[in-house]
Parts: structure tokens; C-alpha cells; sequence
């Protein structure tokens, strides 16, 4: 079988973004699918270049920048016309919008592109929401496949962008649940972070941006503090911190709430957490959720995205509205109450990401699609469908 050259094409990534495209080619099939990345120089560049993976520099940045963005298509063209790339894959709106337009001006046969998050953010401008839906649907005709994380951002894009059902195909995020299973010493972790050695632990890891909600956060914890002998933790950088820094001092959380910056350990301190939250505004599929989940943790987080999705209420955690801090507080303390029920909810949890939700899988799916929209462009020879393929169309965009 021929190899078929595939260019990643990705923006400044941390979390998610990042883990997810690590995975695609860590584990991607190396006897059918030669991967390359182009991206901006730093961390996560060097990361690539450390899997023996090749990696086009490019200045790409997150906001719509002219001049960048024109460096950026004319580098895309040349190196997807010079490497004779078969698969432009993009990740996110940014990265898609530019290394589309380079790939239709470059005739690359097979063009996909993968939908993290929302690309219609609410906290945008209704002009900017315009024009972004508008490019979309321009971009989508020369599109092959479309991935979403959840179904709830498929359904998202189906409407306001009015594409195809049948381009647009969901992929829920897996993980490597290994690392998240492990047992730890619990108070040398808290003792690591500077955490109290007593009481209960709940925290929250995310980019500290304004879609994730870490207010709601700070607020839920100053209700229970009241009431309960509980500590909390946020675990993240961002542009948000001095400020949530400074709105946990005039709740009167000192003493009771840590910033911890960045960390690599996360395994670890999600081991020595008792209930995990995430309190975001707006959400694609984080992986922070699942690995919580892996870890054996009950979680409480808002009704948004694709976290009901994942999140069964009731079973392996808690929903609760976004923007509610009151509704928050009542659902932490509800699990703080009642260990039973929240170690039972772990275990369920745990089990679940275990059957639906690992990185094999994942990646499995992704190929799937690249190799059925080869096969449709006669780019790849005729085979006996696998049991994938043999799955519905149904089952396959509700990640079952």
C-alpha cells in the first residue's frame, strides 16, 4: 500500500489542542500515513521535532494578523506543492482558514479540518460571529471532512454554517488512561504543592481565559468555605490569573485556595484531588475532563459543550448551569457530604472513559475517515470494509 503524506497545520496550542494532535502522531499508522506539521518555532515545535516528526516553521498566531497570515499561505503553498502532501489537516478556525485557502490554491487532493471548540465564541461581536460563519461555509465546499470532539458542535456547525450532514463527522477526544490509574502518596503531593495536609480537595485545571468560567470557581468555593472543611486548587496559567488572584483575595480565600501554575505533574494531583470541576462558559470536549474521569474522580461541570456527552448527570458526575456559582456550591457540596456517592460516581467514571473514550480509538477513527475519503477520490485502492466502516453513519457522529 502507497504512503500518503499528511500536513498538520496548527496554531500556538497548549492543552487539548496540542494532546490531541501528539496523539495523532505518536500512534497514527506509520506504514500507511507519513505525518509533518507546520507551526509556529517554540515549545510545542521542539515537542514534534522530538517524535522524529518534521516540522515546517510557520508564523501562524491565534488572532487575524495580515501580514502573518500572508507569510503563512505562501509558506503552506510551497510546501504543500514541493512535499506532494495528499492531507491538509488544520486544527481550529484559525489554522483552518488559512491553510485552506493554501490548500485549495495548491490543488491538495484531500482537505480536513478539526473543530476543537466553538468557533462562533459568544463574548464575540455579532459582525465578527457574521463573518466567521460566512468564510466557514465558503471554506467548507473545499473541504472534505470536518471533525468535531462532541455532537453538540457538530449540530453547532450543521446549522448556522448550513453544511452537509454527511462532511461533518464527530470524533469524541480520547486519552491515555495509564498514567491517571496509578496509586500516589497523597500528602506528598499536597505537601509538593503547598497544600493544607487536612480536609478535602477540590480543584479545577484549565487555561485561566474567560470561556472557562474559573470565576464561578472562586465564588462556588468562597459559599462552601462557610460550611465546610475544604481546600481548593486551580491548576493553569493564563491571561486571567493576577486578576483571579486578586478576586480570591477579596472573597477571603487566602489560606484556603492555591494558584499553582502550569504543571506537568497532573496525574498526580489529580490523584490527590476528591472532586474535579470544570465551571466553563463554553467547551468543545476537554481533556482535562476525561482524565479526571480516568482518575477515578466525580466531577462537577456546567451543561455546556460536549461535557454532557460525556458526563453522565447523576451517574459519574454532576451538571449544573453556566454562569451559576449558587448552583456550583450546592453540587460540591452535595458530593462533599456524601463520599459514598462521590467514590461510586469516580468508579463509574472511570469505567466509562475506559469504553468510550481512549486514544486508540480516537486515532483509529481519524484514519478511518482519511481512508474513506481516499478511497472516494480513487487515491486509494478498493478493500473489504473493516468493522469501523461497517459502523453506521449515526453511530459513528455520537461517538458510540
Amino acid at each position: 500500500m502507497p504512503k500518503f503524506k499528511i500536513l498538520h497545520v496548527i496554531r500556538p496550542a497548549r492543552g487539548g489542542m496540542k494532546n490531541h494532535l501528539l496523539s495523532l502522531l505518536k500512534l497514527g499508522d506509520k506504514n500507511i500515513f507519513e505525518p509533518s506539521v507546520a507551526c509556529p518555532p517554540g515549545d510545542m515545535a521542539r515537542e514534534i521535532a522530538d517524535l522524529g516528526v518534521r516540522v515546517v516553521p510557520i508564523p501562524l498566531v491565534g488572532e487575524l494578523s495580515p501580514r502573518s497570515d500572508w507569510q503563512s499561505l505562501r509558506i503552506l503553498v510551497d510546501t504543500l506543492l514541493a512535499e506532494n502532501i495528499t492531507i491538509m489537516h488544520a486544527h481550529s478556525s484559525k489554522a483552518g482558514l488559512v491553510a485552506r485557502l493554501a490548500a485549495r490554491m495548491a490543488r491538495t487532493p484531500v482537505v480536513f479540518m478539526t473543530a476543537h471548540n466553538s468557533i462562533f465564541y459568544e463574548f464575540w461581536p455579532s459582525w465578527k460571529k457574521n463573518i466567521f460563519a460566512y468564510c466557514e461555509r465558503l471554506l467548507a465546499r473545499y473541504t472534505h471532512r470536518i471533525l468535531t470532539v462532541s455532537e453538540t458542535l457538530r449540530q453547532e456547525l450543521l446549522i448556522k454554517e448550513r453544511l452537509h450532514p454527511d462532511r461533518v463527522v464527530t470524533i469524541p477526544n480520547g486519552i491515555d488512561p495509564t498514567p491517571f490509574c496509578r496509586e500516589v502518596d497523597r500528602r506528598a503531593v499536597l505537601r509538593l504543592l503547598g497544600l493544607p495536609p487536612l480536609g478535602q480537595l477540590v480543584g479545577t485545571i484549565a487555561r485561566l481565559a474567560p470561556q472557562k468560567g474559573v470565576s464561578y470557581f472562586l465564588q462556588a468555593a468562597a459559599v462552601l468555605c462557610r460550611d465546610c472543611q475544604v481546600n481548593f486548587v486551580v491548576v493553569g496559567d493564563g491571561p486571567l490569573r493576577q486578576a483571579l488572584e486578586e478576586e480570591s483575595r477579596t472573597l477571603g480565600l487566602d489560606g484556603r485556595l492555591f494558584f499553582v501554575g502550569e504543571r506537568a505533574d497532573i496525574p498526580q494531583i489529580l490523584a490527590a484531588m476528591d472532586i474535579f470541576v470544570l465551571p466553563s462558559i463554553t467547551e468543545g470536549l476537554p481533556l482535562t475532563i476525561l482524565e479526571a474521569m480516568a482518575a477515578g474522580k466525580p466531577v462537577v461541570a456546567t451543561r455546556v459543550g460536549g461535557l454532557p456527552e460525556v458526563i453522565l448527570d447523576g451517574e459519574t458526575g454532576l451538571l449544573v448551569p453556566p454562569r451559576d456559582p449558587h448552583a456550583l456550591a450546592q453540587a460540591l457540596a452535595r458530593l462533599l457530604s456524601d463520599r459514598r456517592q462521590a467514590v461510586e460516581m469516580g468508579q463509574k467514571g472511570r469505567q466509562r472513559v475506559m469504553e468510550h473514550f481512549t486514544v486508540t480509538v480516537m486515532v483509529r477513527q481519524i484514519e478511518e475517515q482519511y481512508k474513506s475519503v481516499l478511497s472516494s477520490q480513487g487515491l486509494l485502492p478498493s478493500r473489504s470494509a473493516t468493522p469501523m466502516e461497517e459502523m453506521s453513519s449515526s453511530e459513528i457522529n455520537h461517538g458510540k
